[in-house]
């Protein structure tokens, strides 16, 4: 593997770092990084066990460990314990029996183990959607053809899973790559899991193959348990106090940082997230969820863009003046979001707006940030 492909694959899966496209100290630090998050000897060196890790198949979805507590990562949960799922779209590996067989075994790992429930529907809403298609432009993550990248879905409560049909997907047999394995791996990230660290769990971020007599790993376990466990919170990394920052003289800043945007449901960090975002300029002053028609909204200068993770965007039609959008707001806002009420809020400096369902500002604003949001 040269180095090119080498730090594709670093820069891809989550592995940050500041590279050279000579000096080899830098790839030598991740490569000890991977080998480290595998369980594999941490000795430093781009080696041959580390390269094997990195060209095996595996889950598309960004590596972001627990570092510090070294065990399973929650990224969400349902709010409910008795979920559907509907296939749209079917592989042309096996038949659609077969496909029911292999996903009905997936979900039964999780259910078996944590106070889950699944039902398939083929008609109406479902909880979670499950898709079979190539590598197209309508997916905000792209698949890459036959090999490397398999699967990947998105936390709760999203629950989109897509596997890449240019797999072969095969059930009981030790050729192409398992239909029932890779399925209960993507099913544990709609369920809220991250990727873990122990490299013989299902949701370690390689896939390693299939096995007969499957089982859970012991971090797939307890991981899955405290998604649904309300009472449990010691998989939350608490912020040290002494190092929080005072809300009353902090700086609010936007949830974009260069290219990328970071998502947040009931302030998790949702899965899959930060994602780059193409044709929208760089650093944005701020970003919002506009709830009535399902889109993000960024906001640069007094020009705002409306993009749709899940469609085609069609970015020609903008920038757009702020004020064609939401009237009342003042240009370069420091930060933007939607409340779960549905309002917006937007900030610059000292002063807050709140829009309402109409995107007009709501009579008797702008007020004081510091005197009513943080009560100081």
């Amino acid at each position: 593997m040269d180095s090119v492909r080498f730090l594709g694959l670093v820069l891809l899966f989550g592995v940050t770092g500041t590279f050279s496209a000579v000096v080899p100290w830098t790839e030598l630090d991740e490569a000890k990084g991977v080998s480290e998050r595998q369980r594999a000897a941490p000795t430093g060196e781009l080696d041959e066990q580390t390269l094997e890790v990195m060209r095996s198949p595996r889950c598309g979805i960004e590596d972001t460990f627990n570092q510090k507590q070294h065990k399973f990562r929650v990224m969400g949960r349902w709010r409910k314990r008795s979920l559907t799922y509907k296939i749209l779209s079917w592989t042309s590996d096996l038949s659609q029996a077969e496909v029911r067989s292999a996903l009905r075994a997936a979900f039964s790992y999780w259910s078996d183990v944590a106070a889950l429930s699944f039902r398939e529907v083929q008609f109406g809403p479902a909880d979670i959607k499950i898709s079979f298609h190539k590598n197209q432009g309508l997916c905000p993550v792209p698949f890459d053809g036959r090999g490397h990248v398999l699967a990947h879905a998105e936390a709760p409560e999203s629950g989109v899973v897509h596997f890449d049909e240019d797999e072969q997907w095969t059930e009981g047999s030790y050729l192409g790559t398992n239909l029932r394995i890779v399925a209960a791996h993507e099913v544990g990230h709609a369920l809220g899991l991250a990727h873990s660290q122990f490299r013989s769990a299902l949701m370690a971020p390689v896939y390693a193959g299939y096995r007969f007599n499957f089982k859970l790993h012991h971090d797939d376990i307890r991981g899955i348990q405290a998604c649904t466990s309300v009472s449990s919170g010691s998989h939350f990394a608490l912020r040290d106090p002494r190092t929080s920052p005072d809300p009353c003289r902090a700086r609010l800043d936007a949830i974009m940082l260069g290219s990328k945007v970071w998502r947040y449901t009931n302030f998790l960090l949702d899965y899959g997230y930060p994602k780059p975002v193409k044709k929208i300029p760089a650093n944005i002053d701020a970003a919002f969820y506009l709830e009535k028609n399902k889109k993000l909204v960024f906001i640069k200068g007094s020009f705002h863009w409306q993009w749709d993770e899940l469609k085609y965007n069609d970015m020609s039609l903008y920038p757009k003046l702020l004020s064609l959008l939401v009237s009342g707001v003042p240009g370069h806002p420091d930060a933007a979001f939607t409340w779960t009420n549905g309002k917006i809020f937007f900030f610059k400096g000292d002063s807050y707006w709140r829009v309402n369902q109409t995107l007009r500002v709501d009579r008797g604003y702008p007020l004081s940030k510091r005197e009513r949001w943080m009560r100081c």
